[in-house]
């Protein structure tokens, strides 16, 4: 079993010490902020990669009210969970890395949890796929974990016990040329220190890019 299955395998069968671990996402709040004062349509197509139980999809709701959601994630119970609160939005149980098979175009994709999971290939692919599905103007939010990509492999969690899931970290300067080279700007860079339950501190890399131009 590859590391991304096993992660997926855990995050299904921890999903609901996720969600209560993880439904307040204070930290994150003007970072999104920042995403959604960047949409300009009141009633945007959104698309949501790694949605988990949905903590973001519903803030994503709160402040757009009329928007049309589409939000994936892999573990079939984050999804049951996040359906039980929102059945109005269009959940799927889906691998964000197959987004270039969903048809629609849109104004906006949220990528909050996505490439801590993800290897670099798979995150370069993925962000190139997001600007596939973006229109012109369309806003694009990634969250990585900072660090050399060799720092890879299994760790603990505040919700899994000791049942470990497998980390990957992303180089700074990398996403930086990606975005670039998938036709985004940069309007939003934030560095933030997160804990970790045995005292390390992570730093979270927060990227809000505006699709410029057609690829």
């Amino acid at each position: 079993m590859e590391n991304f299955d096993i992660s997926v395998q855990r995050f299904d069968e921890f999903a609901a010490e996720y969600a209560e671990r993880f439904m307040n996402i204070e930290l994150y709040a003007d970072s999104i902020d920042a995403f959604c004062n960047l949409i300009k349509n009141d009633r945007p197509k959104i698309l949501e990669l790694g949605c988990g139980p949905g903590n973001v999809t519903s803030l994503l709701k709160n402040r757009f009210p009329e928007a049309y959601i589409t939000a994936i994630d892999l573990a079939p119970k984050m999804i049951e969970i996040a359906q039980k609160v929102m059945p109005e939005v269009d959940f799927r149980v889906m691998d964000v890395r197959d987004i270039s098979s969903i048809p629609e175009k849109f104004d906006a994709v949220m990528c909050s949890f996505c490439l801590p999971f993800l290897s670099k290939a798979d995150s370069v692919k993925l962000i190139a796929d997001c600007a596939e599905k973006l229109n012109s103007g369309g806003v694009l939010y990634i969250s990585a974990m900072e660090g050399d990509e060799t720092k890879a492999g299994f760790e603990t969690t505040s919700f899994s016990g000791n049942s470990e899931i497998y980390f990957n970290y992303h180089s700074r300067h990398d996403l930086e040329n990606v975005f670039a080279e998938s036709g985004f700007e940069i309007c939003h860079l934030k560095l933030q220190d997160y804990p970790e339950p045995d005292g390390r501190i992570t730093t979270d890399m927060i990227f809000i890019g505006v699709k410029t131009y057609k690829i």
